[in-house]
């Protein structure tokens, strides 16, 4: 009985050590952000600080009110309100225009990316979501799979100490 115990166990073991190995881990990261002025409102600057590089296409991310994702509010593609969406994909781009994040194939140390929510910036708890596929179709784009990842998180405040 204690061998069957044994050789079942172990079985299963193996089965699910070959199960993990065989997900795809998501991306660890490290961000920051800021308030940028924007004629006269806020938006959020989000640096990434540290980690490996991320395919910008398995990026999206989403706000506890709407926002929109783009450059910064001198670029010729700035995040603006009036286009904010639940969720932004980090590849929005307008026609047959570059994304208007403006940084490449991949998200990596030292870039930063901007949101501008509806309204005031004060309290709005942003997260940026990894996904194993690239996220389809026009901003706000199809998310595709069931394997998404929150990988960064944040609440801004405005409040000063």
């Amino acid at each position: 009985m204690v061998g069957v115990v044994v050789i079942l166990a172990s079985s299963l073991a193996v089965y699910f050590w070959g199960v993990a190995d065989e997900q795809t881990p998501a991306p660890q990261i490290s961000v920051s952000h800021s308030l940028v002025e924007d004629d006269g409102e806020q938006t959020i600057a989000v640096t990434f600080d540290a980690g490996s590089a991320v395919q910008t296409d398995q990026l999206y991310v989403i706000g506890s009110k709407k926002l929109d994702i783009g450059g910064s509010p001198d670029s010729d593609a700035p995040a603006t309100e009036a286009y904010a969406s639940k969720r932004e994909k980090f590849t929005e781009s307008s026609g047959s225009n570059p994304p208007q994040v403006g940084i490449g194939e991949t998200w990596e140390a030292a870039e930063t990316v901007y949101l501008d929510p509806e309204g005031s910036v004060d309290g709005v708890t942003v997260s940026i979501y990894w996904n194993t596929q690239p996220v389809q179709g026009v901003n706000p784009g199809t998310v595709e799979g069931a394997e998404a990842y929150k990988i960064a998180e944040f609440t801004v405040s405005t409040a000063h100490d």
